[in-house]
Formats: C-alpha cells, structure tokens, sequence
C-alpha cells in the first residue's frame, strides 16, 4: 500500500546523531519514566516517555522559565500508533532558537503514527449481512464520528444511493439577494424516504464547485419538500442538481458501509467478502481535525519559532460535520489541517506524512512566516495538501500575513473525499511571497494550486509575489465539480509568477452539455498583474489557458507556453468588464489542437482590451484553424498576432505527447524558447520520485441521466411552489419587476407564474427559463400563457443555443422569437422582420406549441400552433429563426420587453 513506504525514504538525507538534549518516546513507554533512554532498562524502572505531549513538557521544564534552550533539544519516536484523544498544543513557550531547533523526529526508519483515532473491537453478527460492535467513548465525546478505517482502507458511510449514483433534485429553493442561498430542495417521488427516530441524515447537495453537508429541518412528504436546517450555500448550475443522502440505517444496503447509531453508541458494518471480523483492524477518529495546534500571535515576539518535524506519520483526524459546521464558497477554504498554525515562524514540517484525514493536511494561517513543508506525502484525505491563509484576511497588516513560505517536493494526491473542492496547495486571501515548487498533485476533485481571494482588479489584494513552478499537476477534476483550473489564480497579485509547471487531464463535470469549466491555467476574476510563463500544457476538457475578464483585471502576460489538445477550444476569454489598461497580453505561444477552435468563450472581439502577436498555431484537422469565427488573415486584420504564424509547431512526438522543439521547428524562427520541464515534479531517492507511478487514478465520474438529458422533457407547472415564491431560474427583479407564483386563475391545477414588468426594469427583466440538453431530432415546446387584461405586457418567448455563439461573437443563437404585445397581437421574428400571426383576446389562456428539428443541416425554420381558450388554433409553418445560423436548442426562456409596467401569466411548460 502507498502509505506503506518508509517515513525515511521522504526524510531529506539521513540526519546524523542527535545534537544537545535528546528525548525519546515509544507506544510501549511510560510518562513517569525520564525518556532519556530509546528502550526501557531491565527492571523496567526507567525508559522512554509514552506521549510526544509528555515529551514536550519535559523541554518546557529545561528551560525552568527562562526561554528556549541555549542547545537543540531532539524527541525521537519508536515505531508504533500513538492513540491521541485530543490535539497537542504548542505555544511561543515551547520553541527552539535559531540554530537550536527543537525537533521532533521518527527514530531511525522507524514508522511513528501520530493517530486521532481508537480501535473498535468485540463484533458480533447483528443479522445475516450486518456486524455491530459497542463505541461507549461516542456518549463520552458527545460527538458522532463521520469516517470508518477497515484495515487501513476508508469506508463509506451508509447512503442512498450508493457510491457512484445521485439523485436530482426538482428543483432548489433559494433566498433573494445578489448571492441567493439554497434553503431546500423538491425532490421526485421516492428519492427520500422515511428514517427512524434519532438518525440524523445528511443530504450532500453538490453546488457548481464545492459541495455541502445539510441536516433536514423540516419534510413535506405530501409536497415532496425538504428545508435544510441552515442555508445550504450558494451558486448552482440550475434546478436540478446532484445530491444523495446518507448517514441513515435504512441506506446500510452495500458491502463496505457502516452506519453509526450515536445515541446508543453502537456501531453497524456491512462486511466485504472475505473479510474475517474477528481479525479485521476498525479504527474511528476520536479527535477532531486539528492533531497539532501551533498557537503562536501574528505579532512579533509572540510567534512558535524554529520546530521541526521529521518522519512522522499524522493519521485519523475527523472531519466537522457538526450543524454548524462551516460552509465554504471555495475551495474548501474554512476546513482545517491535521496540523493547525498562527503564528509559526522559521519551522520545518519534512518527510512526513498525511492520510486518513477529515480535512486537510496542513493550515499555515495568519502570522506563519519563513516555514518549510517539504517531501511530505499527503493522501487519502477529507479536504486537500496545504493550506496558506484562509478566505477574507482577518487583518492586512504584514504581520499577518502568511508569508515566505517554501512548499516543494510533496506528493499531494487522492484528496476531497468528504470535501470535495479541496486543493492541493490553497493560498488564500492574505498569502504572499511563497514558494510553491516542484510538487506533484493529482486525483483531486477541483483544483491543483489556488492562489488569491479577491474577485476584482479594482480592490487591493493581499496575495501576490508567489511562485509557483515545477510542478507537476494532473487528473484533476475527475468529473466531479466545475469551474477548475490545474492552476487557478483571483485578484491583483503583483510579482506572481506560474512557470514550467506541467499540467494534463484535466476534468470536470458532464452530463450531455451540462457542466463547464475544466482549464489548464485559470486567472478568474479580477487576475492581474500575473505572469504565466515556460508551462506545458494538455489533455484539457474545456482550455488549456481561461483569462476572465471579469471584474476588470489587468496587467497580465501570458508567454512561451505550450497549449496542448483541449476539447473544446484552446484560449478561452469571458465576459466584458474591460480595464482601463490592457487585461493580458499573449506572446510566443504555442497553440495547438486536434480541432480547429483555437478561441473560446464570448469575447474575442475587436475593440476588446487584449493583445497577441509571434503565437503559433495549428490545427491537425486538415481545415485550417479557426480564429472566433476568422480566419488567420481575419484575426490579423484586427491587429492580432501580425508577426504570429499558422504553421506545425514540429514537436518530437504529439502524439505521444512529447512537446519538445525539433531543431527545425518554425517555432523557434518566432523566438519561441524550448521548455525544459525536466525539473517538474519530485525530486530525491528513486523510491521518492517513483511514488506517483503507483498510483492508479481515479476514474472520471458519469453521473446517471436525469431529465435533463437528451431525450428526457422538462416540465414545469408551479404546482410544488408556495405563493408569493420565486421559482428556480428567475433572475432578481428590479424597479419592482419581477417573477411569482400565484394562485390567480391558473391554466389548470393551483398554481402558475406570474411575470410583472416596470418601469425602469432592465429591458429583458422579469426573466425567467428552463435548460435542456441538445440531441437530434425533434424539438417541442408546449405552454400556456396569459396576457393580464387590466395591466397587459409585452414580453418575449425565445429558444436560444446559448453554447453556440461561441463560434461567431461570442453571443448566444437565437431560433423561435415570439412576442406577446398589450393589444393582444402576437408576432414573431426572424427573417426580414416581423411576422403577425394574430390577434387574441386579452385575459384568456393561449395554448403555445413550437416544433422543429435541431442538428447541423436540419432546417432553418419551425411550425407555431396558438390555440386560444374556448377558439380555434392559428398555425403557421416555415417561421425563420431569428440567427440563420441557429441549429441546437440548449434553453428556452420568457423576458420582459419593454420596460414598462405590465402583467403577464406561463403555466404548463413542456420542453423537449
């Protein structure tokens, strides 16, 4: 097993005999005894400590108050599991001096364990499949535990449906505001059912790129309701999202899973085949994340100062999954690490190791300066590797900040197991002028190194000057979450520099075309000031390169790169908050891809504040590459790439994914450079650097078809909604527009929605749509509507493609426009102008029916059916779509028009 090899073989060289004062401690030890020797003596009267805590008040009492010792003081731990039941403390009294460290280390190649866990034992077969053993210390802690260790291996908690299925929700119900919150959740029929009195299940929703733990407050089985106990987060993909529910007696249902009954302390297992219950080893964590506490001030004089850690191995730190627990928006950035510092200064964390954890593996925050973590193995862990600073800085002073840090040459892997956004190296919004070098971080959930946490480029930031180079990045994503980069970087971070990192396979979640955002180099929002330089990158879902111009960023460069194989397009430009500088210039850059996009996203345009020039692209398709839409001469014409070239890069071997430069590569005539990435990844023993080839990684998650799926309708008829609510996918209103549900003479059934449009609203608000996953063939629409006879409205009914605009402008493609005017008239749009195709009585239901068929080459044009409450039905055949070049139908949605006040009724939607 990985976690099996040698601490010593992570250890940097081998460490000669201990200087100064030397310590020792061993499982088999004795607190009472002086811990001056490794083993105990003859008569068992003296020997060594039983407990690093004991070890560490032993140093205290050498200094008799008088500060830390004149000499190095070493604690050496024997081999063995040392059982803690809650976390070793360390303050400004227990560190060491500049050339006196105080180090605690594994003695020889001895393998100590640093362990928050117990051993469970005394099964007894509870019934033909389940096995149940007594936890009494559960009553004690006053807590559950949330993992299971069998041998080694982690367990799943017991969930419905079991690992690798989900349910989808009907639909979320959010808060208002700007960020809406989830506060439940419809569910379809049978999804969720009945628990027994004193079981506390948890319903996992999965947001756009965190996911979240939520306790049930109320259930409406009638109406097929749950609200959560809290808000569950915020940002969604739409409506229906991915969730299961777990930590119930019934879901006990497959081998591997356990189930723990907290109020009775008893704890049930569902056995795998061939495992012998009376010689398995169980363990559960008792103490929760953090193992280790470094309680040191920001403020000078008050830090933990010169300490090191070497070879020891830091195991079973459960995660909190309390009520209040706290949420993440990011990056899994509230969690904690098995080891926990403020305050730790000139310190050394090496050779050590990180597993079977809750959380993460380290928390560097506020006032942790100078330290070192370096060839640690981290893995099998609830959250991520490491952690500098958290979101938001507590303070912006320097002192506070996380600061000249060095994490190189650590093996970051199989990570986000209970939270799946963990990173493997997290820089949050107050970490600068750190060394993030030479680390390989793999099968994780989201992303490999996040830097910064402020979304604009107009407000100051307190991450920047880092570094992050050599590292070996790859497998992310693992069809888990969305909005990923392998490196992904916020807000303004002078003197930060990515190079010669190697980055591939990256993945993210996908159903049909739903799910986005699986990027090599990420700068979202408000990225400025950044350079990305000498990296190689390939094998990416959806870009090697994504530059957000969001929120005004600036000041970027982007050269010498190699951009490798992505499965959309290469470069990808979003949105239009432009700067008052340029957003990021690209030079020297190699952009090659199987197909011929060589630009993505929505704003490639002429006018946009970017700039290019002495890139090189290719396509392999044989069609020449395509430049949003342009040609090479197209995009040159816009002052773009004048001194580029469209040529075969010549690399040694693409296909093998060797990019190295032939001599006679035209890639070098544009002063292109070769990129020696020879240094990325680990470094040391061969038994060290060939640590990643064992691992088998993890398989890209396909999650089971929902209704959004192609061929399956979406329907939407309010009738699970209360009155007055807001339903799923309408946008805020303003100037009092907006989007209800109402009880008011709905087409059938209780309820329908209700638009009402204002004066001063923005001109497509109230707004409100549904989503659907594109096939081939046919396209249906079926609704009802109503035009308020005392207020009437004008408002808009468009079926868009809002993935195709990516090929031409950046815009969404519009086909079927229908428009609901206050006289009662109803038109369409597309060719030439308007078409009339009636005039109706205000105040009556319009039963709406559109058809046509999508796919390349199928039609430019589709068939309206109007049939009025109580008349006949008015059909017309051939309307144009409003873009020629509409072909997929990927949503449907409902706008005001006009911005004036006015009121208008949808019920019954059908949309398939």
């Amino acid at each position: 097993m990985l976690w099996a090899l040698p601490l010593a073989a992570m250890a940097p060289g081998a460490p000669g005999p201990p200087a100064g004062v030397v310590f020792h401690v061993s499982a088999e030890g004795n607190d009472a005894w002086s811990g001056r020797r490794a083993d105990a003596n003859g008569d068992r009267t003296d020997g060594p400590f039983a407990t690093l805590s004991r070890a560490r008040d032993a140093i205290r009492s050498l200094r008799g108050g008088r500060g830390a010792p004149l000499e190095p003081v070493t604690v050496l731990l024997r081999g063995g599991r040392y059982a803690e039941t809650k976390a070793i403390e360390f303050g400004p009294e227990d560190s060491g001096r500049e050339g006196s460290p105080v180090t605690y280390a594994a003695y020889g190649d001895e393998r100590p364990v640093i362990s928050g866990g117990a051993r469970i034992s005394g099964w007894r077969q509870h019934d033909g499949r389940l096995w149940v053993a007594e936890v009494p210390w559960i009553r004690e802690a006053g807590r559950p535990f949330h993992q299971l260790f069998v041998d080694g291996v982690r367990r799943p908690r017991a969930r419905t449906p079991d690992e690798g299925g989900y349910f989808y929700t009907r639909r979320l119900r959010m808060s208002e505001g700007q960020h809406p919150q989830c506060l439940g959740m419809t569910y379809a029929e049978g999804d969720i059912r009945g628990w027994e009195e004193g079981e506390d299940p948890m319903v996992v929703l999965f947001h756009n790129w965190v996911n979240s733990y939520n306790r049930i407050g109320a259930i409406d089985r009638e109406a097929r309701r749950v609200t959560f106990a809290r808000p569950a987060g915020i940002f969604f993909l739409g409506p229906k999202v991915r969730y299961y529910v777990e930590n119930t007696f019934s879901a006990l249902d497959a081998p591997g899973e356990w189930y723990l009954d907290a109020g009775k302390g008893l704890l049930y297992y569902y056995p795998l085949a061939g495992e012998d219950m009376g010689r398995i080893e169980v363990i559960a964590p008792r103490v929760q994340s953090p193992l280790l506490v470094f309680r040191g001030e920001p403020s000078p004089g008050r830090g933990v100062e010169h300490l090191v850690f070497r070879g020891l191995s830091f195991q079973h730190a459960d995660a909190d999954l309390s009520a209040a627990y706290p949420h993440s928006v990011q990056g899994a950035h509230t969690q904690r690490g098995a080891i926990l510092a403020t305050g730790l200064r000139c310190s050394v964390i090496e050779g050590c190791e990180f597993t079977r954890l809750g959380e993460h593996g380290i928390s560097l925050r506020e006032g942790c300066v100078s330290n070192a973590v370096r060839r640690c193995h981290f893995h099998d862990m609830g959250g991520g590797g490491v952690y500098l600073s958290e979101g938001a800085p507590k303070a912006t002073n320097a002192t506070h900040l996380t600061a000249q840090n060095f994490i190189g040459n650590n093996f970051i892997h199989d990570g986000g197991h209970i939270f799946r956004a963990g990173c493997g190296v997290f820089l949050g919004g107050s970490a600068s002028y750190n060394q993030i070098l030479q680390n390989e971080i793999c099968d994780l959930s989201w992303t490999g190194v996040h830097l910064g946490w402020s979304w604009s480029g107009r407000v100051a930031a307190y991450t920047h000057h880092n570094e992050v180079a050599y590292n070996h990045i790859h497998h992310i994503g693992n069809g888990v979450l969305n909005d990923i980069g392998g490196i992904y970087t916020l807000g303004v971070s002078p003197g930060t520099v990515l190079h010669h990192n190697l980055i591939h396979d990256v993945t993210r979640f996908e159903r049909g075309r739903e799910g986005y955002g699986g990027w090599g180099i990420y700068l979202d929002a408000g990225s400025s000031e950044i350079r990305v330089e000498d990296n190689v990158v390939y094998d990416t879902r959806d870009g090697g390169l994504h530059v957000h111009n969001h929120t005004y960023p600036y000041g970027n460069v982007v050269a010498n790169n190699v951009f490798a194989f992505s499965g959309d397009a290469q470069l990808i430009r979003n949105a239009d908050h432009e700067p008052d500088g340029n957003h990021v210039h690209l030079e020297r850059n190699i952009i090659h891809n199987a197909g011929e996009r060589m630009l993505g996203g929505n704003n490639w345009r002429d006018g946009s504040k970017f700039t290019a020039d002495k890139n090189l692209y290719w396509s392999e398709s044989g069609s020449g590459p395509d430049f949003f839409g342009r040609t090479f001469a197209g995009w040159r014409a816009l002052g773009r790439d004048r001194e580029g070239a469209v040529a075969d890069p010549g690399f040694a071997d693409a296909a093998k994914r060797d990019f190295r430069l032939r001599a006679d590569s035209p890639a070098l005539k544009l002063g292109i450079r070769p990129i020696d990435l020879g240094g990325a990844g680990l470094e040391g023993p061969r038994a060290w650097r060939d640590l990643p080839r064992a691992v088998t990684h993890r398989a890209v998650e396909r999650p089971p078809a929902s209704a959004l799926d192609a061929g399956g309708p979406v329907a939407e008829d309010f009738e699970d909604y209360d009155v007055g609510e807001c339903p799923a996918n309408a946008l805020p209103g303003e100037a009092g527009s907006e989007v209800v549900v109402t009880d008011r003479s709905p087409s059938r059934g209780r309820r329908c929605a209700k638009f009402i449009d204002a004066a001063g609203a923005t001109a497509w608000k109230p707004h409100w749509f549904v989503g659907r996953v594109p096939g081939s063939g046919k396209v249906r629409l079926r609704c009802a509507v109503r035009n308020d006879a005392a207020q009437p409205a004008t408002i808009d009914l468009e079926l868009r493609d809002w993935h195709g605009g990516s090929r031409r402008d950046g815009k969404y493609l519009t086909g079927p426009h229908v428009r609901f005017l206050p006289d009662g008239t109803v038109q369409t749009s597309g060719g030439p102008g308007w078409t009339v195709i009636g005039r109706f009585e205000l105040g009556r239901w319009l039963r709406v029916e559109l058809e046509f068929e999508e796919g390349e080459g199928k039609g430019k044009a589709y068939a309206l059916r109007v049939v009025p409450e109580g008349g006949e039905a008015v059909e017309r055949d051939g309307l144009p779509f409003r873009s020629g070049d509409f072909s997929l139908c990927t949503w449907c949605g409902f706008s005001g028009a006009a911005a004036t006040p006015g009121v208008f009724f949808v019920d019954d939607l059908i949309f398939e």
